[in-house]
């Protein structure tokens, strides 16, 4: 069991990095669980400790059930009113975990390093280890 938390946890990793080296600090929960192919939990694990540490901030985003419209995003669920009047198209609905999206932004950089490799530089590790290769076999 500890090896798959433990493939999770890089899988989670790699999948922040590679958003951050797209220039993205801000994605969805239920988008980094499905594009990692994690479980919910697995998730929640890993980004816990994150969300405490400062590293990652988290955000609900509530949505118009209606028209799918953007209607602000809160730190807290509590402070989403208990009574909505969509803004765009009028709908009146309360509010529910339903309507709410998970976002995620990363706010400190000493956890997360995007690995930007230009081609220059994977060539020269390509050529180091090529090099370090034929070292070995001469000896």
């Amino acid at each position: 069991m500890s090896n798959q938390t433990d493939y999770s946890k890089t899988t989670l990793k790699r999948k922040i990095e590679e958003f951050l080296s797209q220039g993205r600090s801000k994605f969805y929960f239920r988008e980094m669980v499905e594009e990692a192919q994690v479980s919910v939990q697995d998730a929640e694990n890993f980004l816990i400790p994150l969300l405490e540490r400062g590293n990652i901030e988290g955000r609900l985003e509530l949505r118009c059930p209606n028209c799918e419209a953007q209607l602000g995003t809160f730190k807290k669920y509590r402070e989403i009113p208990e009574k909505i009047e969509c803004e765009i198209c009028g709908h009146e609905f309360s509010r529910s975990e339903e309507n709410m999206n998970i976002v995620l932004e990363v706010t400190g950089t000493k956890f997360f390093r995007a690995q930007r490799i230009s081609s220059t530089s994977h060539q020269e590790k390509a050529n180091q280890t090529r090099n370090e290769e034929i070292v070995e076999r001469r000896h």
